[in-house]
């Protein structure tokens, strides 16, 4: 073989391990994101009641994360925080139905220059829209976009309304459930849980019918991720900072690259979702996100990852709302919650009026439980509207955040070191808070 022969051949071998690692390195990518569904509600991650098929046989073939966390428990925000990998104050949209300032960049300014499509199908609840430089379709258009797409890599977001509120029991639904630990046991709670769940069954068939779509024409080998944006419309969860409005489903599929089956307990929040996405992609992540790739976590398994969470709940924004900013912090043991205006009663109409589009909401909860004769139902009611300046849980012996223990003397260095460090995270945010909870962490 002449050396000329030879070089031509070794230029071919180079180019086509080249592009061989330039597809691999930028694969599809699709993000199926609910609308309201809490971390607790699903098979997989040990419903009893629930029956959720399509979910449970993601997490069999990826990884399901156990410790996910979005930043705040209302839609805009949350989804602003996803889009932008940066925490409510940084990109300007702390409440709801509010938007990102200018000039903050979002998930399509990273991934169009690595030549990427990026394409939002479904529900948005962004602003500005003009921002979020996505190409919008339907949900029903996914079929023929997926049809069309051909060699240029694309990320596909599926945005879903379910399960979001008005919640209708289906006739043929869910029917005696087992109670759930953090709510009184009435016959509304249990009517309105299994009307949830009616709704949670329906995001399952959505996902389903998408996923068939994903695999008939060929991209069963995507980069996939399935979360939600916060928990359900329950008392002390959405609208909270309690973990069942800010504790959220994740499971991340990647076929031949995450090894199927695995669980990770690392602590991770939503904002990290877009600096993986970049760096999945072939992106190199800025350094100025508050989100940190999880690439690694998902190669290795590793669970290290952030030794902190962050919430920023701001109530202005929510129809019939009362001034009500909530901070919160938590590690993988202890949460502190900082509801800055106590003095004032948590309100939000969909607590204190009946749902008209509904068949069961949350005032009927909430006034059932006044109702009851039972004195503990009571006065949970009543903490709905009524919360303390400062709120301390042991989250392994207390998951569900029912003890607050911030008066034990024994924990006073575990509450002073979670509410410095949320001080000092808050300066970072530029929260218009900050400087009152200061005032709080030098208290004597």
């Amino acid at each position: 073989m002449s050396r000329n022969i030879f070089l031509f051949c070794l230029y071919c071998l180079i180019l086509i391990s080249w592009s061989g690692y330039a597809q691999e390195s930028r694969p599809n990518i699709i993000v199926f994101l609910s609308d309201d569904h809490g971390q607790e509600d699903a098979g997989c991650y040990g419903n009893p009641d629930l029956k959720t098929p399509v979910i449970d046989l993601l997490a069999t073939e990826g990884m399901r994360f156990t410790h996910a966390f979005t930043p705040v428990s209302v839609c805009a925000p949350s989804r602003s925080a996803l889009f932008t990998g940066l925490y409510p104050h940084r990109n300007g949209c702390d409440r709801n139905h509010s938007q990102i300032r200018s000039g903050i960049k979002t998930l399509p300014d990273y991934l169009l220059p690595l030549g990427y499509e990026v394409v939002l199908a479904g529900k948005v609840h962004v602003k500005p829209e003009a921002a979020f430089n996505f190409t919008y379709i339907g949900r029903e258009e996914i079929p023929a976009f997926l049809k069309s797409a051909g060699g240029k890599p694309f990320c596909l977001i599926i945005s879903y309304n379910s399960p979001h509120q008005p919640y209708f029991n289906k006739k043929e639904g869910y029917q005696k459930v087992e109670p759930k630990a953090w709510l009184p046991e009435t016959a509304e709670t249990l009517q309105f849980t299994e009307a949830y769940y009616d709704n949670v069954d329906h995001l399952d068939h959505e996902i389903g019918a998408h996923l068939y779509w994903v695999e008939k024409y060929g991209f069963s080998d995507a980069f996939q991720i399935y979360t939600s944006d916060h928990g359900p419309a329950f008392p002390f969860a959405k609208w909270s900072l309690y973990n069942q409005g800010i504790r959220v489903p994740l499971i991340v599929k990647w076929k031949d690259r995450i090894k199927p089956g695995t669980v990770n307990e690392g602590l991770v929040s939503l904002v990290d979702l877009l600096p993986t996405m970049i760096e999945i992609a072939g992106g190199n992540p800025p350094g100025d996100l508050d989100g940190i790739s999880m690439k690694s976590m998902l190669y290795d398994g590793s669970s290290q990852h952030l030794q902190y969470v962050y919430a920023a709940y701001t109530n202005l924004g929510v129809m019939g709302a009362s001034e009500y900013p909530v901070r919160a912090i938590q590690d993988k043991n202890h949460k502190l919650i900082v509801n800055l205006r106590s003095q004032n009663n948590f309100e939000i109409r969909r607590m204190n009026e009946p749902d008209s589009r509904a068949l069961i909401d949350s005032y009927q909860v909430l006034q059932s439980w006044l109702k009851s004769g039972n004195q503990q139902y009571i006065d949970r009611a009543k903490a709905n509207w009524q919360r303390p300046r400062l709120e301390l849980y042991d989250l392994n012996k207390d998951p569900y955040e029912l003890s607050n223990l911030v008066a034990d003397e024994e924990m006073a260095e575990i509450k002073d070191k979670l509410l410095s460090q949320l001080a000092a995270w808050m300066k970072t945010q530029n929260d218009p808070f900050a400087t009152e909870l200061t005032k709080i962490e030098s208290a004597p």
